[in-house]
């Protein structure tokens, strides 16, 4: 665990009472967020709203909450990622609610994947705006949830083996992996596992600070990358000119002589109006 994490102190509770846990649900669209968010408060309860159908379901961050086994279970539903209804920054931008829904932070984010889907390119993609949008801590506090075991015709650990960017983010996650196969303990087992790392961990949980520090990480690096971007366009600008300028230079000396001092005279005007033409977006990228 990060040793900026957030841990909580647990004042006088009513004997045998567990403290509170918190869990948010991430995933993309379609892939049973909802379903699961429902089994782990209560198989058969349509707590959440969970359809079948292609279009997403949730449209921004639901909270719900139960005392299962003298604890208070806190789940917060979030909107599909990788919908062709909202861009990324959108979705995100209601994501990030699901922090304050479960104050005073998630002690789990669970990255809900189904067993009926590989994990391709766009799954990589999801888990990368996660981890960007909530910082360098995410996987700190990450479990990945499969849905539909029951459907595997082999081990789930054969299964994630056969892809190796697969087993990459499991062993990435502190929070390891679950199995939702309708078995009778798929619950219990979850809630013991989530249970006995925040344990481990001292009541551990991300914070909203956590976030503000990640929103503000995030700013820096898409400046550093626009910048470098920028100079990248203006080397790529200068290089053009001088190679337009050097051959109208050598085609205006005819062959002759001066062809070769017309081609370096005209390699250096063209680079020098490129680089004051780039230098335009380059001064409003930087914001002078």
């Amino acid at each position: 665990m990060s040793c900026s994490s957030k841990k909580e102190v647990n004042s006088l509770l009513p004997a045998g009472e567990k403290p509170e846990l918190r869990i948010v649900l991430l995933g993309k669209v379609r892939v049973g967020k909802s379903f699961s968010g429902n089994t782990i408060l209560g198989l058969g309860d349509d707590l959440f709203r969970s359809e079948p159908g292609l279009s997403t379901v949730t449209q921004k961050c639901q909270k719900k909450m139960r005392n299962i086994n003298n604890q208070k279970v806190v789940v917060v539903d979030t909107p599909g990622l990788l919908s062709k209804d909202q861009t990324e920054e959108e979705i995100m931008r209601k994501i990030k609610k699901s922090i304050n829904l479960a104050k005073p932070g998630p002690h789990v984010f669970v990255i809900v994947l189904s067993v009926e889907d590989k994990y391709t390119k766009k799954e990589e993609k999801m888990v990368k705006i996660i981890c960007d949008t909530f910082g360098q801590n995410t996987m700190d506090y990450t479990m990945v949830l499969f849905n539909y075991g029951e459907e595997l015709k082999r081990p789930i650990e054969d299964f994630i083996l056969c892809n190796e960017n697969l087993h990459k983010l499991i062993g990435s996650c502190e929070y390891g992996y679950h199995v939702f196969d309708k078995r009778p303990e798929q619950v219990p087992e979850l809630l013991k596992k989530i249970n006995d790392k925040v344990q481990e961990a001292g009541g551990s949980y991300y914070s909203t600070e956590m976030l503000q520090e990640a929103e503000t990480a995030l700013k820096v690096r898409k400046a550093s990358e626009g910048g470098i971007q920028s100079k990248l366009v203006a080397k790529t600008a200068v290089l053009s000119g001088m190679v337009v300028g050097c051959l109208f230079g050598y085609l205006a000396g005819e062959g002759q002589i001066t062809s070769t001092i017309g081609a370096a005279l005209g390699a250096v005007g063209g680079g020098l109006l490129c680089l004051a033409v780039a230098d335009g977006p380059l001064k409003t990228s930087n914001g002078h």
